[in-house]
């Protein structure tokens, strides 16, 4: 048995008694390659393998591997700062200057962005926002979440009951109450000649006048699904849907995790047709994966109602590494590459 063999069997059999695994099954697992170095595109294992990363691995090594500036920023920072609280009264420079850099770069309805470690924190996060601000005016039944067939969005708790694949839900329920799913089952096929963009959309607004407006907050889309499918909208969608949550008093979620800072070209992908959201989870592309960082960017009246909370209304929403310096310091660098390489234009 040669070194690199006797490594691989050493570490596999370690893997296989103490790590649990995303999507874990002992089966699933057996021959598992066990990588040691990216460098661009490329992967390779223990076994001195190179594999070609065409799925970016989870979508979120935006800028490639083994990229030294990223590497630089993190330990540049780490020699000054490596951590401090950004609960209200502190904050830092890296969490600062990030927060600024990004709402610049998104929608032109973006005032603020609050950082997370991750896509379903942020999710979460989001959907505590929006609650939030419906009790800021006075409409505290505005409480359920709408999602679609074959969203994804996380699965924690909350975050699991919003993805409609159910796989991800078999073993873990009871899902949390006041989390709906809209029709059809397939989230563009519509029956008939019409158009299957506002078809679609038109499905939406069914399930809000079913359950009644007043008791609706958002819903949350994908502007490309990802692990649903890979599934691009017609073009009508989002301009319906956004015209219908606006009739409807209904908060519009973008869960950009994977759409986010150039995945599809531009910096955000709801800009592809035109529109904005209320709320904007990110979190993958930003550190194109390189540390844990994740948030939500809200708008300009989300925020104001935050601001303008008297102090028993206080925004009592937090997390021990929200606002993390250095991995904040890692995404700046990231987006600098982004943007000096053209990766994300508009």
């Amino acid at each position: 048995m040669n070194d690199l063999s006797s490594l691989t069997d050493t570490l596999a059999e370690a893997d296989r008694r103490h790590l649990i695994h995303p999507l874990h099954h002992p089966k699933d697992h057996l021959g598992a390659r066990i990588f040691t170095e990216g460098k661009g595109a490329m992967l390779h294992t223990t076994e001195g393998r190179e594999y070609i990363d065409g799925l970016s691995c989870l979508w979120n090594v935006n800028i490639g591997h083994g990229r030294q500036e990223l590497a630089a920023a993190a330990a540049e920072q780490m020699g000054k700062l490596a951590y401090a609280s950004a609960y209200a009264g502190y904050s830092n420079e890296p969490a600062i200057r990030l927060a600024e850099r990004i709402v610049g770069l998104a929608y032109d309805n973006m005032a603020a962005a609050y950082f997370t470690t991750g896509g379903a924190e942020s999710n979460e996060s989001a959907f505590k926002f929006a609650r939030y601000y419906w009790k800021r005016m006075g409409k505290p039944d505005k409480v359920k979440i709408l999602s679609r067939s074959y969203g994804y969005h996380g699965v924690t708790m909350a975050a699991m009951s919003a993805t409609r694949l159910a796989g991800y839900q078999k073993m873990f329920g009871p899902m949390v109450p006041e989390f709906l799913q809209v029709a059809p089952p397939y989230p563009y096929r519509w029956p008939g000649n019409g158009d299957a963009g506002i078809g679609a959309a038109e499905a939406v607004e069914q399930a809000i006048l079913e359950n009644g407006a007043d008791t609706i907050a958002a819903i949350i889309c994908e502007p490309v699904m990802g692990a649903g499918g890979v599934i691009v909208p017609p073009p009508t969608y989002f301009p319906a849907l956004r015209e219908i949550c606006n009739r409807h008093d209904v908060l519009l979620i973008a869960d950009e995790v994977i759409t986010g800072f150039g995945r599809t070209g531009r910096w955000f992908a709801l800009g592809h047709w035109g529109i904005e959201p209320d709320l904007m989870s990110f979190a993958k592309g930003v550190t194109s994966g390189y540390l844990p960082l994740g948030g939500v960017m809200v708008s300009k009246r989300i925020h104001q109602a935050i601001e303008d909370a008297p102090p028993d209304e206080k925004f009592m929403h937090a997390a021990t590494y929200s606002g993390h310096p250095v991995c904040c310091a890692v995404a700046l660098a990231n987006i600098d590459i982004i943007d000096k390489e053209g990766l994300a234009h508009i």
